[in-house]
Parts: C-alpha cells; sequence; structure tokens
C-alpha cells in the first residue's frame, strides 16, 4: 500500500460512517413516525410554527411529509436502514484497509452516481453538486488504488 493511501482510507471510511450514522437517525425517525399519534403529534406541532409567514419551502415541506402514511415512513425506514448498512459495512472494511471494501466502495458509490445526476438535473442544490463531486473523487481514487493492484 503507497504511503498516505492509509489516511485516505481512513477519511473516505469517516465520510461512511457519517453518512451511515446520519441515514439511521432517519431510519429511525421514519420508523417513529410509523406510529400515527407520533405523526399526529408532529403535524399539531408543526401546525404551530410560524411558517406561514413567507416560508414556502418549509409550508412545502411540511404539506409533503404530513401527506405521507404510515407505508412510506416503513419504506423510508427500511430504504435507509439498508443504505446504512452498506455504508457502515464499507467505513469498516476501508478503516481496517480490506481490499474487498475498496471494490465494494467503487462499485456501489458508482452506481448511485446516476441517480445523484439524476435528482440535480429535477431538484438542483449547491450541496448535492458537492455530495456527488465527493462520490465521484472517492470513486475514481479507489478505483486508481485498486487498478494498481
Amino acid at each position: 500500500m503507497a504511503a498516505g493511501t492509509g489516511g485516505a482510507l481512513r477519511a473516505i471510511a469517516v465520510y461512511k460512517f457519517a453518512k451511515g450514522a446520519a441515514l439511521l437517525v432517519l431510519a429511525a425517525v421514519a420508523f417513529r413516525l410509523v406510529c400515527t399519534p407520533s405523526l399526529e403529534h408532529l403535524a399539531n406541532w408543526v401546525a404551530q410554527l410560524p411558517l406561514r409567514s413567507g416560508h414556502v419551502i418549509l409550508i412545502r415541506w411540511a404539506d409533503q411529509l404530513l401527506g405521507l402514511t404510515p407505508r412510506n415512513f416503513e419504506l423510508i425506514g427500511i430504504g435507509a436502514s439498508a443504505y446504512a448498512a452498506l455504508f457502515l459495512v464499507e467505513g469498516w472494511g476501508l478503516w481496517w484497509r480490506k481490499r474487498w471494501a475498496e471494490y465494494l466502495t467503487v462499485f456501489a458509490t458508482a452506481s448511485l452516481v446516476p441517480f445523484e445526476a439524476w435528482e440535480i438535473h429535477h431538484h438542483f442544490t449547491w450541496l448535492k453538486v458537492l455530495a456527488l463531486a465527493v462520490n465521484v473523487a472517492i470513486v475514481v481514487y479507489l478505483w486508481r488504488i485498486v487498478r494498481k493492484r
């Protein structure tokens, strides 16, 4: 392994751990909202917020959130849990410099790039562009490492 490669792999691992942790939080919230009283409590709380005075984006987001069914929250929780597991496995493998983790991360991350590009095309934000750029850089970097071996 080249000098400096270990530090870069650890940085990518931390990035994967952070994404996995964020998705676990999302999954926990989604599964909590499956329970109707929790959703009703959230709806009441959102209704009390002073959002009606010019916060169009927040109003739209709250309306979309409150329009989801318990089944939608279950699917969000399941999807977030699955991706969290993938990211945490990638992070663990990269942290311990496992070769299989490099391959897994290259293919898993590269497979999501078209979806990220599509999402940017339909709902542009600079944060999404930054996330796409980081993921492409990870794919290119790890692919170069894998090909050298």
